[in-house]
């Protein structure tokens, strides 16, 4: 009668292994893992100048040089528009971080809502991997 006393608890205990076993396998299959944010490198100082110059040129002030144009947070990167609308007001630059050497190039830079005025900056011809005005 003993044994049969302790064999739910053993179950109880194998059951809780099981479980245990089967959420880890589970939290490591998870194809959405979260990954170290790794922040991209900066790209190369003309690139940077080169900004500088057409910020200057455009009257463009909401550009903060203190943080990488690449890594598409704060004044570098417009958050795209909700499902559905339009987007009115875009200041975005992009770069394309996938060369071999581990080195970004601005490859793009949006401007749209800006009410700019007056030519394309020629400090654009600077930037030669860029593909999108």
């Amino acid at each position: 009668m003993g044994r049969v006393a302790q064999c739910p608890s053993t179950m109880k205990i194998l059951f809780g292994y099981i479980i245990v076993t089967v959420l880890l396998v589970l939290i490591c299959m998870e194809p959405n893992q979260v990954e170290a944010q790794v922040e991209p490198p900066y790209p190369p100082r003309y690139e940077v100048k080169a900004l500088r110059e057409i910020a200057a040129e455009l009257g463009k002030k909401d550009w903060n040089f203190s943080e990488n144009p690449c890594n598409n947070k704060s004044s570098w990167f417009t958050p795209p528009p909700l499902h559905g609308s339009r987007a009115v007001n875009n200041s975005t630059v992009t770069c394309n971080c996938s060369f071999t050497n581990g080195e970004c190039h601005i490859d793009g830079i949006y401007l749209v809502g800006q009410d700019l005025d007056g030519v394309l900056p020629r400090s654009l011809g600077k930037l030669s991997y860029i593909k999108t005005l």
